[in-house]
């Protein structure tokens, strides 16, 4: 196919402002430099713009008090947070190895620059939405061996066996049956950031989840073996009970009887 000499300019001119308008965004976008800082002392730094992020850093449980828990970065003074929801205080911060976006510290910025401070705060004064219990599953099947259908008759067996222990409608609606997805560093260090489960399904052992998992021993109260099938095959996968709320204890109990056991042995 042949082009007319003037439709051809035409293409590469177009072209060319093309090539142009793209290398005028690069040179004209807007950094942000990004300090992380733990009590005044610098703890890492990066650039973000509206094409690049940065991944947040973390800090040493050595560096953390006991039964203080580090939840990640914030811009925001710890006295002026919301604390009336654990949505609206998780909105104000940037959990711990989460990507730093551009958006995220626009607002804050000042002078192109944007200090985060570590926030680490005493487990028991963290805002938490009630749940009568929460119940994570590891949502890795071709390690846990747990599937969705397992989990949907799982919960369904769960409020009907609340129900016959006197739990009221309302606290049975408020159950959560959460996966977790990833390896096992990735997917303990998630729960530890939502800081609201009570029971882990499908894990490994203790040692597995406060080696290659982020868990420190103490936090584990109870730890149970728990059978699973995968692939005609019997797996050993645990129980781990992180806390000692009614809820706990009630899907302990739940999860141990035999007729729940056989829901993921086959």
């Amino acid at each position: 196919m042949k082009f007319k000499k003037g439709i051809v300019a035409g293409l590469g001119i177009a072209m060319s402002i093309v090539a142009l308008t793209g290398c005028a965004a690069r040179m004209f976008e807007e950094k942000i430099n990004v300090v992380f800082k733990n009590e005044g002392a610098i703890v890492d730094s990066g650039t973000v713009t509206q094409f690049d992020n940065i991944k947040s850093p973390t800090i040493s449980d050595a560096y953390i008090p006991t039964d203080f828990r580090f939840l990640g970065w914030t811009a925001i003074p710890e006295e002026d947070m919301d604390y009336s929801s654990a949505t609206n205080f998780k909105a104000q911060y940037i959990g711990a190895g989460r990507m730093v976006h551009y958006m995220d510290v626009r607002d804050y910025a000042e002078d192109n620059t944007v200090v985060l401070n570590a926030l680490i705060m005493h487990k028991d004064d963290t805002p938490m939405d009630y749940h009568y219990a929460v119940v994570a599953w590891y949502n890795k099947p071709g390690t846990s061996g747990i599937t969705e259908d397992q989990i949907a008759t799982y919960e369904e067996s769960l409020h009907t066996y609340l129900s016959t222990q006197g739990v009221s409608d309302e606290d049975i609606a408020t159950v959560v049956v959460r996966g977790y997805a990833g390896n096992v560093g990735p997917s303990t260090g998630e729960i530890i950031y939502d800081n609201d489960v009570d029971v882990m399904l499908g894990w490994g052992s203790l040692d597995n989840i406060t080696t290659t998992g982020q868990f420190a021993p103490e936090d584990v109260l109870e730890s149970v073996g728990y059978e699973v099938t995968y692939q005609g095959t019997v797996k050993a996968r645990h129980l781990h009970r992180l806390t000692d709320k009614p809820g706990a204890l009630k899907v302990m109990e739940h999860l141990l009887l035999d007729s729940t056991r056989a829901i993921f042995v086959s």
